[in-house]
């Protein structure tokens, strides 16, 4: 399509794209939002909208679509949620206001840009949780540079909920860069045009937007925070953090197109005040969602939320994914939860309140963007309405966090007062059509509405007048769409009018008049909807500002609120599930003549969502206690589907519940404060980054063996099991004694190879635990003998079987199968393999003479001599293809080395 064959509106149109690269561009036609050209073809398939042509068959034919401007909200919303940015193009003027023809083309601009970190559609939004926006500045960006394998260069993260205002910064080393973004989940990315860091951000699974600016942002955020200088914020020697906060800043204007008035704060915070919980962690825990199904239903965070309000929701999620790690501030939760536990009375009240609050922090954001509706202030006032009643009841509380809370909540009973008197009861949903603004509130509304309302009355009351002041009784007011309202006199009268009568249309038998009075009455009846809508308007938005001067205080209340509710929702859970309140210790700072014993200590702890489930009424309690004086490994063996993993996670969970203050599933707890919490769960693969399960496994075992401290708590499931027997067993016993030479933290090692419990036996500080099964006679014909019972007690003292095959039939598998099996592992536990393992376990584990694992050999050194009969066995081993051998070859050669291993 040449320029020179455009039309005056596809040349404003390319224009317009132009300018907005990066986005669907959505251009008002009328009742419709046009796209065409690339964008049309995209959202076409991504809607499931008629994809057609303007021109079409012409040289200027362009793809084309549309959708019904009173219907986009759902549109956007489809395209938000694929990803896409959408630029809102509205028509800014109209023919007759910019004096332009009917047939001239009007004035259209760019509203405001939606995109996924930016959206307020509540269809996108998940109302339970933040919508976070972040920018990110690489250190090396300042120097103009863009190599980033350096794992303590540091790295600045803007960190912005549009639609609360939250917005904080932070400075990460290259190591913590994706754990950070993990937590914080966000929704989309913002980079500098230049920057080439996609690649290593959070597994390249979130929207990134790249924008351009220029370096030097301390004037972006002095003018946008109105302030002098940047001391207040302590960034005015952080030039990495102010070029974060500064590029977010730019790019939340350029997309919203408003001053963001209610982003008027800026928190600086450390993720070393907190606990880091990395994505392996959050991930096998369920914290947020469930491995299987990725599903908020059957994470601790559903079990946990008994929040009334969605400001509750996300405090409390937040605080979930960024446990606490300092004592007092825990106890000073706990202190709360608890007053709230024990009054009853109080604890009802509030959540009766809290359950009549509305999204106070979303609210605010859309009336500070303009993006409110009426009905969206009504319900802020309603919410605020109740914070004088929520104030009653705890202004009497002693605990300190409740006091703090209460000191936070204001009064908005003025402001509440002003709205209530300033909208009427029944509300639309959206200004355009009117009926907002409530009576009394303006004089002029009134009198059209009144006109509005009594057109016929007035119209008789002004004929009446009219006839009595000219005395022709005939005398009519009437109305039609040429001329518009007139008094019609018959020619028989016409000797009767007054002056001030101005004829309008002669007719045959009648002339029509209109007066001053009857023109002002016509414009007033005409012009007197449209008016209202405008008065409507004008006086709407006075409302909006009035409400904005209140935005610092609204959001401190807002903050508080969602503060109560998180922790009222700790004491209804602990209420309902009889969780106890846990005893935190800290050994450092602390008297020399105070014994404090530095243990993990839980009596009967329970995995809390386990037990919540609705086939698990009946859980089985167990008792943890790991103590870096003692034993600070449980070796933990047993069948499958006896618990293991239940009784791993539990410990894991518990403990992360205290350290947000909540109260915790166990009859008594004594939690150390613990600075990470490490898991290594299950089996799977990241066939994306093309690493296997193994790798995957060797992976997170290593972020584990590199950052793991005293202070940590373990969790090890199953480590070694995505190899082989010979190499997952060495990797799983060099762990188990790096962790308790090297780390020395405390530690829950789940395993099947039972071998290793000859090396816990030689471990000082290490234990064996199991989980109990009882072996029941089956008395079923055709059956085995026995028939296993799970206990799912944990005890001490290791078991050597795994009763896998059990494990088997109970899940279905053929009885051929089952009897098979039985049949080949009674061959293979005689096999001078497994022996010869256990004989070498029954060695010293490091002598004198012996090499330590972690140790190099030195000529001073001697490796302890093989066996004769192990070297033979070992060669004949060499020799052994096992992927091309038959069931049949594998036993003929196990009975061969047997043989050999006795002579």
């Amino acid at each position: 399509m040449t320029e020179k064959k455009l039309t005056p509106m596809m040349k404003q149109y390319l224009e317009i794209k132009a300018q907005n690269k990066n986005a669907i561009l959505w251009f008002r036609l009328g009742d419709f939002y046009e796209m065409f050209g690339e964008d049309a073809i995209i959202a076409s398939k991504i809607l499931g909208i008629t994809l057609t042509a303007r021109g079409k068959g012409g040289d200027n034919e362009v793809p084309m679509c549309g959708v019904p401007y009173h219907a986009a909200e759902g549109y956007i919303a489809k395209l938000t949620k694929a990803g896409k940015n959408v630029a809102i193009c509205e028509q800014l003027t109209t023919p007759a206001l910019a004096g332009q023809s009917e047939k001239s083309i009007v004035e259209r601009g760019v509203v405001r840009i939606i995109t996924p970190g930016t959206t307020l559609n509540d269809a996108v939004l998940d109302e339970r949780g933040n919508n976070y926006i972040v920018s990110i500045v690489p250190e090396n960006y300042l120097r103009g540079n863009n190599e980033f394998d350096t794992p303590s260069q540091n790295f600045a993260l803007a960190v912005c909920d549009v639609t609360t205002g939250e917005f904080g910064i932070v400075k990460v080393k290259r190591n913590k860069l994706n754990e950070e973004l993990m937590r914080i989940q966000p929704a989309e990315i913002v980079l500098d045009e230049d920057s080439e860091i996609a690649d290593i951000i959070y597994d390249g699974q979130i929207n990134i937007s790249y924008f351009s600016t220029i370096r030097g942002k301390r004037d972006v955020l002095i003018n946008h925070f109105r302030v002098k200088n940047l001391e207040g914020f302590g960034l005015e020697k952080e030039e990495l953090l102010t070029e974060a906060a500064g590029l977010l800043i730019e790019y939340l204007k350029e997309t919203q197109k408003t001053n963001l008035s209610h982003i008027n704060s800026l928190r600086t915070y450390s993720v070393d005040n907190s606990m880091t919980l990395d994505e392996t962690t959050i991930r096998n825990l369920e914290l947020i969602f469930t491995l299987r199904d990725s599903d908020r239903e059957g994470s601790l965070l559903n079990v946990i939320d008994k929040t009334s309000t969605a400001m509750g929701a996300r405090r409390l999620r937040n605080w979930l994914l960024r446990p606490l790690q300092d004592k007092e501030c825990i106890e000073k939760r706990l202190n709360g939860v608890k007053e709230i536990f024990e009054n009853v009375t109080l604890k009802s009240e509030i959540r009766n309140i809290l359950k009549e609050v509305n999204d106070i922090e979303r609210l605010l954001g859309k009336i500070s963007l303009n993006s409110c509706a009426p009905r969206d202030i009504a319900a802020l006032s309603q919410s605020l309405g109740k914070i004088t009643h929520l104030k009653e009841w705890i202004t009497e509380t002693q605990s300190e966090v409740l006091q703090e809370i209460n000191g936070g909540l204001s009064n908005h009973s003025e402001l509440v007062a002003h709205i209530d008197s300033s909208l009427l009861d029944e509300l639309p949903a959206t200004l355009k059509d009117g009926g907002v603004i409530a009576s009394g509130c303006n004089a002029e509304i009134d009198e059209l509405r009144e006109i509005s309302r009594n057109v016929k009355n007035i119209l008789v009351e002004l004929a009446t007048r009219e006839s009595a002041r000219t005395g022709i009784g005939s005398l009519k007011v009437k109305f039609n769409n040429v001329f518009g309202y007139y008094i019609e006199i018959s020619n028989a009268n016409k000797h009767l009018v007054p002056e001030d009568y101005i004829r309008k249309q002669t007719l045959v038998n009648a002339e029509r008049y209109i007066t001053p009075e009857l023109k002002e009455l016509e414009e007033k009846i005409l012009g007197a909807e449209e008016k209202i809508i405008l008065i409507e308007r004008q006086l709407f938005e006075e409302l909006r500002q009035r409400i904005l001067q209140d935005t610092e205080a609204i959001q401190r209340t807002a903050y508080m609120v969602g503060c109560l509710d998180a922790l009222t929702s700790f004491a209804i859970i602990a209420k309902e599930r009889n969780y106890v309140c846990p005893e935190i210790i800290e050994t450092e700072n602390i008297d020399s003549d105070e014994q404090i014993v530095n243990a993990l200590e839980i009596i009967d702890g329970r995995h809390p969502v386990i037990e919540s489930l609705s086939f698990e009424n009946s859980f089985v309690p167990n008792d943890t206690f790991l103590s870096e004086d003692e034993n600070y490994i449980m070796l933990i063996t047993g069948p499958n589907m006896a618990g293991k993993s239940t009784y791993l996670r539990q410990v894991a969970l518990i403990t992360l519940l205290a350290h947000i203050g909540s109260f915790v599933p166990a009859r008594s707890a004594r939690i150390p404060l613990t600075d990470r919490i490490f898991t290594r769960v299950g089996a799977s693969d990241n066939l994306a980054k093309g690493q296997s399960t193994f790798m995957v496994e060797m992976q997170e075992a290593a972020n584990i063996l590199n950052n793991a401290t005293k202070k940590s708590l373990i969790i090890l499931d199953e480590i070694g099991r995505g190899t082989s027997t010979y190499d997952g067993v060495s990797i799983a016993w060099a762990i188990l004694e790096y962790v308790h030479d090297q780390i020395k933290a405390k530690t829950l090692f789940a395993t099947h190879y039972h071998e290793l419990i000859a090396v816990a036996d030689k471990l000082e500080n290490a234990c064996n635990w199991s989980v109990q099964v009882a072996e029941i006679d089956n008395n079923v014909q055709d059956q085995p003998e026995k028939k296993i019972v799970f206990l799912h007690k944990v005890l001490p003292g290791g078991v050597d079987r795994s009763y896998g095959i059990e494990v088997a039939r109970l899940a279905g598998l053929p009885r051929d199968i089952i009897n098979r099996a039985n049949n080949i592992m009674e061959t293979l536990e005689k096999g001078v393999v497994e022996k010869g393992i256990q004989n070498s376990l029954k060695r010293e584990r490091v002598s004198d003479t012996q090499q330590d694992l972690f140790t190099p050999i030195t000529h001073k050194q001697e490796v302890s001599k093989i066996p004769e009969h192990l070297e033979r066995t070992h060669a004949a081993l060499q020799n052994i293809d096992p992927m091309n051998m038959t069931p049949m070859e594998a036993l003929a050669k196990l009975e061969e080395l047997k043989k050999m291993q006795n002579e």
